[in-house]
């Protein structure tokens, strides 16, 4: 866009509000038409004009001319050093960094400073300085420049483009050098397209209503549910039935919201774009989803509304849904039934596309009385006589598949473990079963009776226990 002055009333203005100097092109050929006068009279103070002189008629100076001393001729007073310096740092993202990541800092940080909407004391600096780092860093060249030489690849401040004359070449734009508006056509402070896409509702094109042709893709919401197991149930599998309600699209109007042979209207308030733009007092225009017709560009008249769902193209229903829960899962597990959740509250179309959202099924297991699990391994504490746990012995015990009898070794004691391999809980997706612990508690003989009190005494005295406790008959004898 060619940078025009139309009076000394708009030069001022303009002066005032991007706080810029401007130094005119002392020759008589100038790049646009607005700044040369063909008239040799003296230039009046209200509009510069310039006089036209032949090359031979011009006094040469020692000197540069003014044009060549400084190529820059037109620079913003607001360039900031800090986002130049260590762009990195401004954004907060590593070196390594992926674009994806650095644009997300950048949105975020952008969002944050935004003078219009954080008003704390150097809000605004903060805002230019992430403006000039992502300046570099979303421009692979010269991220390559300040990666290879540090701040000074860019002239100290960093500043890119120039004047008229630039190497870069191209037409002389006075806005590529201004802090946060290079998008305009100079730089790439920030990627307006990428920030505002809600300007052009999305459209590729950019101005003008949403293209028809588009089709555009709707998911609804998910919804989660909770189901109880028992122990056995969640080590067997099980198949549950559950019930909720979800959102579906109304079976009168086949989710369009019309009555029969009506059609949508063309959404008032966004014009058909499926957006609303705000200027802020900054200037800076916001582009927000259209909350008449959904981003969608259109909406349904009152008029023409479906009498069952009242235009919306959804109604709320009670459904029941089979959930096969799988061997072996563990509380606290979601399952997913893929399209069974909720529909999005669009209106159906040819240009729209609706997905339904997934059922999640959260399984709650319930504890047992004998058993507990650790992963696929299931856990049982079995009680021993004492003789038995000092002789050795078999016990018979129960397990996920029905009773089995373990053996005790000799000289058992409390606390000690012994696996059955392969009798612990399925392994979800894989073709085998976890362990089974099973843990010894030796139970103490308590005699009822004098024989059983006597021939514990004799088996402390063959096991020359001192210690134990005699009767006063057995000690006489």
């Amino acid at each position: 866009m060619p940078f025009t002055v139309a009076s000394t009333r708009a030069t001022t203005v303009l002066r005032n509000q991007l706080k810029v100097h401007f130094t005119p092109c002392p020759y008589s050929v100038c790049t646009s038409s607005r700044f040369s006068s063909t008239s040799n009279t003296r230039a009046s103070p209200a509009r510069p004009t310039f006089s036209p002189k032949p090359h031979s008629e011009r006094k040469r100076s020692n000197s540069l001319p003014l044009y060549f001393q400084s190529r820059r001729s037109f620079h913003s007073s607001l360039l900031s050093l800090n986002g130049r310096t260590d762009p990195y740092g401004t954004l907060g993202v590593s070196k390594n960094a992926s674009d994806k990541e650095i644009k997300k800092a950048y949105y975020a940080l952008a969002k944050k400073y935004h003078p219009d909407v954080n008003t704390e004391d150097g809000a605004e600096k903060k805002f230019h300085d992430i403006q000039d780092a992502y300046e570099i860093l979303s421009n692979a060249e010269k991220k390559s420049q300040f990666d290879s030489f540090g701040p000074g690849a860019f002239g100290g401040a960093g500043a890119t483009g120039g004047g008229p004359g630039d190497a870069g070449g191209g037409p002389f734009n006075p806005f590529s050098n201004f802090s946060g508006f290079a998008g305009f056509g100079g730089g790439q402070a920030f990627d307006m397209e990428d920030l505002f896409s809600a300007f052009t509702g999305g459209s590729a094109r950019g101005r003008g209503r949403r293209s028809r042709d588009t089709v555009q893709e709707f998911k609804g919401d998910d919804i989660e549910v909770l189901v109880s197991v028992s122990f056995m149930d969640a080590a067997k599998g099980i198949s549950k039935d559950v019930s909720y309600n979800p959102l579906v699209a109304c079976h009168t109007c086949s989710g369009t919201g019309l009555k029969t042979g009506h059609k949508r209207a063309t959404c008032p308030k966004c014009r058909g774009t499926g957006t609303q733009v705000h200027m802020t007092d900054g200037g800076f225009a916001i582009g927000t989803t259209c909350n008449t017709c959904g981003g969608t560009g259109v909406f349904v008249d009152p008029k023409s509304a479906c009498a069952t769902c009242h235009g919306e193209g959804i109604l709320k229903t009670r459904r029941t849904t089979t959930v096969d829960i799988p061997p072996g899962i563990e509380d606290g597990m979601r399952l997913r039934v893929s399209g069974e959740g909720d529909a999005p509250p669009i209106q159906s179309d040819k240009n729209v596309r609706i997905h339904r959202g997934d059922l999640y099924v959260r399984v709650k297991v319930e504890p047992h009385a004998e058993f507990s699990r650790k992963g696929p391994h299931v856990f049982y504490t079995a009680e021993v006589p004492m003789t038995t746990a000092a002789l050795g012995g078999k016990v018979r015990i129960p397990t996920l598949s029905g009773e089995a009898d373990l053996t005790v070794p000799p000289a058992t004691q409390s606390g000690m473990t012994v696996t059955m391999t392969g009798r612990g809980m399925p392994m979800l997706q894989r073709n085998q079963n976890g362990d089974m612990k099973v843990t010894f508690k030796v139970n103490t003989l308590r005699p009822t009776n004098t024989e059983q009190t006597r021939l514990l005494e004799m088996l402390a005295d063959a096991f020359n226990d001192r210690s134990a406790r005699r009767t006063q008959t057995n000690r006489d004898k």
